[in-house]
C-alpha cells in the first residue's frame, strides 16, 4: 500500500510536466478501478481502489481504448480461491488523444506469465496547427463522402458518445489535408478571374473561333466554382467571429471545464441504510432513486381538477397535444432538429458545423 501511494504521488508530479505533450502510462498498477474488474474472492480493496481513481483524476489521465481479454492477471489457482483481476492497463492524457486519435491497445491471453501482454497499436502522428474548424465548402468536394466513410467504419470500443467524438477527432486530419489541397481560395478566385478576362480578350480578337469560345466557357465555369467556394467559406467564417487569440482562449476554457467536471466525479455514495456503494452503476441508481423519492412519491398521484385552473389559464393543451409531447423521440425527430440549424452557424467546441452533419448524415446519422 505504501509503495503504491508513492507511485500515485510520482504520477501526479510527472503530470504537471506533461500538460502540453502526449503522455502514455502503462503496465501493472497492482490495483483495480472498479469492482467489476475482479472475478473471485478478494479482500477489502475499497481504499486502494479509491486512491487509484483519485490519482488518475489528479493526473488528468484517460483510459486508452482496449480490445481483447478483460482480466489481465490470474492467480493460477485451481482451488475455490481462483481469482482474476484487471491490474494491467494503458492510460493517456488529452494531448495523446489529439495526436494519436486512432491508437488503442490489445490485451492478449496469458502464457508464460500470470499477466497478460499488452500490445499498443498507434497511428500517424498529427501535427495540429491550432483549434480545428470545419469549412463547409469541403462538403462540395468529391472526396468528402469517401473520407468520412473510411474513418466511420473503424471499430472503436466505448459508449456511443465516446465513439462519435473519437471518430470526429480522427476526421480532423482528413479535412486538414483536403483543405491544404484546395490552397488559398481567395488567391484561386483571382487567378480564375484573370484567366476569364484573358479568354474574353482572345474571343473578342478572334470572333467566331470555336476554340476560343470553348476556352472562354471553361474559364467561366472555373471562375464560378472558385467564387462559390470562396463565398461559402467567407459567409461561414463571418458567423464564427474569428478573433485574435481565439484558439488559445477556447482551448484554455474547455480544458478548465474538463478539469472541473472530472474533479466533481463521485466515486462512492452511502444510502439511507448506511450501505456504501462504489460500483458506478450502483452510484447512479442510488442518485436516481433518491430524487425519484424526493420529487415523486405520493404527491405525483394526487389528481388535480383542471376546472380550477381553466379560468386563469389562457392556453390549455388538449389530450392530442399532450399525447404528442409525451411520445418518445424518434430518429426522424433528431434529424429534423439537426437539419433545422442553418449550415453556416458557428460550430461547437469540436469545430464541426451543422453543415457537416447534414452533408454526411447518410453515414453519421
Amino acid at each position: 500500500m505504501a509503495d503504491r501511494r508513492e507511485l500515485w504521488r510520482s504520477l501526479e508530479t510527472i503530470s504537471l510536466h506533461c500538460v502540453d505533450v502526449p503522455w502514455l502510462v502503462r503496465g501493472d498498477f497492482n490495483a483495480v478501478r472498479y469492482i467489476s474488474e475482479i472475478c473471485g474472492a478478494s479482500g477489502d480493496i475499497r481504499m486502494a481502489m479509491e486512491e487509484f481513481n483519485i490519482c488518475i483524476q489528479n493526473a488528468g489521465l484517460l483510459p486508452l481504448p482496449m480490445q481483447g481479454e478483460w482480466y489481465t492477471w490470474h492467480n493460477c489457482s485451481v482451488s475455490p480461491r481462483n481469482l482474476w483481476k484487471r491490474l494491467d492497463r494503458m492510460l493517456i492524457n488529452d494531448r495523446w488523444m489529439e495526436r494519436f486519435p486512432n491508437s488503442f491497445y490489445s490485451s492478449l491471453t496469458t502464457r508464460t506469465s500470470d499477466h497478460s501482454p499488452l500490445v499498443l497499436y498507434g497511428d500517424r502522428q498529427q501535427q495540429l496547427g491550432g483549434m480545428f474548424r470545419f469549412d463547409n465548402y469541403l462538403t462540395l468536394s468529391p472526396n468528402f463522402i469517401p473520407g468520412v466513410q473510411r474513418v466511420w467504419q473503424h471499430n472503436i470500443i466505448g459508449v456511443p458518445m465516446y465513439v462519435v467524438t473519437r471518430k470526429l477527432k480522427a476526421l480532423n486530419a482528413v479535412f486538414r489535408e483536403q483543405r491544404r489541397k484546395k490552397g488559398d481560395l481567395t488567391h484561386n478566385v483571382q487567378l480564375a478571374k484573370g484567366f476569364l478576362e484573358m479568354a474574353q480578350t482572345l474571343v473578342s480578337s478572334n470572333k467566331g473561333d470555336e476554340l476560343f469560345l470553348q476556352l472562354e466557357h471553361c474559364c467561366r465555369i472555373v471562375f464560378a466554382k472558385a467564387a462559390k467556394l470562396e463565398q461559402v467559406m467567407l459567409r461561414q467564417r463571418a458567423k464564427m467571429q474569428w478573433m485574435k487569440g481565439g484558439d488559445q482562449c477556447s482551448r484554455v476554457f474547455f480544458h478548465k471545464i474538463a478539469q472541473r467536471t472530472s474533479a466533481r466525479r463521485i466515486l462512492e455514495i452511502t444510502d439511507d441504510q448506511g450501505v456504501t456503494h462504489m460500483d458506478p452503476g450502483e452510484v447512479t441508481n442510488e442518485f436516481v432513486s433518491y430524487y425519484q423519492n424526493l420529487l415523486g412519491g405520493e404527491r405525483r398521484r394526487d389528481v388535480i381538477d383542471i376546472r380550477f385552473l381553466r379560468p386563469k389559464a389562457r392556453h390549455l393543451l388538449n389530450e392530442e397535444d399532450t399525447s404528442s409531447l409525451l411520445l418518445p423521440f424518434t430518429p426522424a425527430d433528431v434529424k429534423q432538429a439537426v437539419f433545422d440549424i442553418a449550415e453556416d452557424k458557428a460550430p461547437g467546441p469540436d469545430g464541426y458545423s451543422s453543415g457537416f452533419f447534414k452533408a454526411a448524415w447518410p453515414i453519421v446519422g
